[in-house]
């Protein structure tokens, strides 16, 4: 199927709701984004139900493409890595705990070599450089185990607010220890 092809059976599904149109782009794409997700390392069951998606979200948003801005299929791509990116997102477990914090602070021999003194030194050092906005947020991200997103939700501030602003704590912490 060529350019061409594609774009008038994008047209007939955004202005006709064309159902037998949709099915033609469905055998035409569908197995392609397929592949698309198995050559990128998830699993034939997620393919399939991420492909599925992909298919649902161009014909409940095929009103979004806007011929003059990209190819049909550029279109259909990024929507499917997009998704991939948000399955790979919402799987991902990350666990941090204390332990990786020390890590992260502390060298291995500075770490072998803290005593409980020490250690509630630096506690209260930290105490002390930290404003009560930045002992929040590395609260919520690595004892709550709350997500940048979901920091970002609760604070009301923008995603890349919350990142950089815990590199900028972790950073400091680094600093001053």
């Amino acid at each position: 199927m060529n350019k061409s092809e594609l774009t008038n059976i994008m047209i007939k599904i955004t202005e006709d709701r064309d159902e037998m149109a949709f099915s033609d782009l469905f055998d035409f794409i569908a197995p392609k984004i397929n592949t698309y997700f198995l050559q990128n390392g998830l699993t034939s069951d997620n393919a399939e139900e991420l492909t599925q998606e992909v298919m649902s979200v161009i014909w409940t948003k095929s009103d979004k493409y806007d011929e003059s801005k990209s190819a049909v299929s550029t279109w259909i791509y990024t929507i499917a890595r997009n998704k991939k990116i948000d399955f790979y997102r919402k799987n991902m477990k990350i666990k941090i705990n204390e332990d990786d914090i020390r890590e992260f602070i502390y060298d291995e021999i500075q770490q072998n070599t803290l005593t409980q003194n020490d250690i509630k030194d630096q506690v209260d050092k930290i105490n002390e450089e930290l404003d009560i906005n930045q002992k929040k947020i590395i609260k919520m991200n690595f004892f709550e185990s709350k997500s940048h997103k979901k920091i970002a939700q609760e604070l009301e501030i923008p995603l890349g607010t919350v990142k950089s602003r815990i590199r900028h704590i972790l950073t400091k912490l680094q600093r001053i220890l």
